[in-house]
């Protein structure tokens, strides 16, 4: 008896071992682990673009006569990330101010002179989904105009940076504190295009929201290449 015992259990390692090699395991049941895919979104860039924004410059008094404005300029921006989550930020522009006016059936345009701005912070982001960032940037600005008068303010630009593909978006909002910001209030989006790797093509349109400064209905619109690194 235990022998006939001894001699199917060894069968039925045969026939076991027969089976695993000549048939591949169907796979069911088994899980395979995921891995989250790296966020194509940039944090380390520097960027430069050509750019041009209108508005109008309220003369107050009862006739509510206004001047046209044109700005015309470049703009320079880095961004550096150190660690996951934080980047730093630096960035300037400068512009040529026109001023355009109707005076009866005429009209004249002059040439304002200089606007130079500079601005420093340091941003942060939240990855709501893997290719979606909850981004809040806080920082210091900077604004000169003519050469003559300057004033510092306190700049924070709350947004949504998505990436699908060989695109990345940037839509939000930033406000500004400082006196001779062309605008306190505005929105931008932000269109980006990955030609390579490395070198990004991008559009960006803003829009002002505010009217309390004496510069109002500033929108703009501007283009150029970022660098990734």
């Amino acid at each position: 008896m235990i022998k006939k015992t001894l001699a199917l259990l060894a069968l039925a390692v045969v026939t076991t071992t027969a089976q695993a090699g000549t048939s591949a395991p169907s796979g069911k049941g088994v899980i395979a682990p995921t891995i989250e895919p790296e966020s194509s979104i940039s944090y380390s860039n520097i960027s430069l673009s050509k750019q041009y924004a209108s508005g109008n410059l309220s003369l107050g008094g009862p006739s509510g006569q206004k001047i046209d404005l044109d700005l015309d300029g470049v703009a320079l921006a880095i961004e550096y990330s150190p660690v996951n989550n934080l980047y730093v930020a630096l960035g300037g522009s400068y512009n040529e101010i026109e001023a355009s006016a109707n005076i009866g059936p005429f009209s004249q345009s002059i040439n304002l002179g200089d606007y130079w701005t500079a601005n420093a912070g340091i941003g942060g982001y939240i990855p709501l989904t893997g290719n979606i960032h909850f981004v809040t940037e806080l920082g210091a600005n900077y604004a000169d105009f003519l050469n003559q008068d300057n004033a510092w303010g306190i700049y924070v630009t709350p947004h949504l940076r998505a990436s699908f593909g060989k695109f990345e978006t940037h839509l939000g909002a930033t406000y500004n504190s400082n006196d001779f910001a062309s605008t306190e209030w505005n929105a931008f989006l932000r269109l980006i295009y990955a030609a390579t790797p490395e070198l990004d093509l991008f559009v960006t349109g803003s829009l002002g929201l505010s009217s309390a400064n004496p510069v109002q209905d500033v929108d703009g619109v501007s283009a150029g290449l970022r660098y990734k690194f």
